[in-house]
């Protein structure tokens, strides 16, 4: 009830236009909804919390750079006794009345299991489940992301730990990418630089950047990544460098691009990897459960699952994961 009293059922644009006449304060206070796979024009307003969050709770950046998240969290399960075993695909579960009884590798490797949680994307985690979907509207996901990794020998003072840099083109761009299919004509990029606030992830005088370019998910557009991502590359440095960096491209000493389709072969749904766009009918209590109807030892994990998208969300779906566990844990062992 506070949300609707606060508006927070109708859309971002309006309500940040309420009160912000600047065009500029605007976009930065309205862009984050792409995060959560909607334009601002038909995001919720309580969308807005995420700009509140960068700019009034503040943004953290680990030392060692986001890979230290995971590399904590590992250290954590095998010093809980754990065991991790990377790089081998679970291609079935098996199952036994309403339970998940094991899980099979793809070598043919078989697991026996209590308790199992996936964190896969939701399309992947149903498929082995066997779980067909009831909804009668298909699930819509969000738009896609280019990423352009570089390892540079310079840098360009102009640029903070996360900048943004606008096209003029605003508008259309949600139209391109969301409705039409296509990239943007006049991108709109987020560049983040980590080693302005932490300078070891690089070697002296070098120096990391990744850029986000928005982009339509594979299944909004039909473009030929392998072909195109080459070329969208270069169009995207030759726009940064238009607008002030000056000399990226001859800087570069190392570099990778990550389109849609390499999202796709990680197993992302649509090539998002974003998943399930923030909707309405995609958000809060009707965004998919972390449980399975039927199954009474599986739980859902991650950014398909609630509450959502966004490395804060996914780590709590994480911890109610856990927590359901130990719950259904302990009942079974008072009976």
């Amino acid at each position: 009830m506070a949300q609707a009293a606060a508006g927070g059922f109708g859309r971002l644009a309006p309500a940040i236009g309420r009160h912000l006449r600047d065009e500029r304060l605007r976009r930065i206070f309205s862009f984050q909804s792409l995060y959560a796979g909607v334009s601002p024009r038909k995001a919720l307003a309580a969308y807005a919390v995420i700009a509140y969050m960068d700019t009034v709770a503040g943004v953290y950046f680990p030392k060692g750079g986001m890979r230290a998240i995971a590399d904590a969290m590992a250290e954590a399960v095998t010093g809980a006794g754990g065991r991790l075993r990377y790089g081998e695909n679970v291609t079935r579960v098996e199952r036994s009345g309403d339970r998940v009884t094991a899980v099979v590798t793809e070598g043919g490797e078989r697991t026996r299991c209590d308790h199992v949680v996936l964190t896969t994307d939701l399309p992947v985690a149903h498929r082995l489940l066997d779980h067909r979907s009831r909804r009668l509207v298909p699930h819509r996901f969000s738009p896609s992301a280019v990423v352009l990794h570089l390892g540079t020998d310079r840098t360009w003072e102009q640029l903070s730990h996360h900048t943004i840099s606008f096209g003029d083109a605003w508008e259309s761009t949600f139209t391109e990418i969301i409705d039409q299919g296509r990239t943007m004509s006049d991108p709109s990029l987020l560049i983040t630089q980590p080693t302005r606030t932490d300078p070891g992830l690089a070697p002296e005088g070098h120096h990391l950047f990744y850029v986000l370019a928005p982009a339509p998910n594979l299944a909004a557009g039909d473009i030929d990544w392998d072909r195109e991502g080459p070329r969208y590359r270069d169009e995207i440095v030759r726009t940064l460098e238009k607008r002030g960096m000056n000399g990226l491209d001859a800087s570069v000493r190392a570099e990778r691009l990550v389109t849609p389709v390499d999202w796709a072969r990680l197993g992302l749904a649509r090539g998002t990897p974003f998943s399930l766009a923030h909707t309405f009918a995609q958000t809060g209590p009707f965004r998919p459960r972390p449980v399975v109807p039927g199954i009474a030892n599986a739980v859902l994990a991650g950014c398909g699952t609630h509450p959502g998208v966004g490395l804060p969300t996914v780590l709590l779906s994480g911890r109610l994961a856990a927590e359901r566990i130990l719950a259904a844990s302990s009942r079974r062992g008072r009976r």
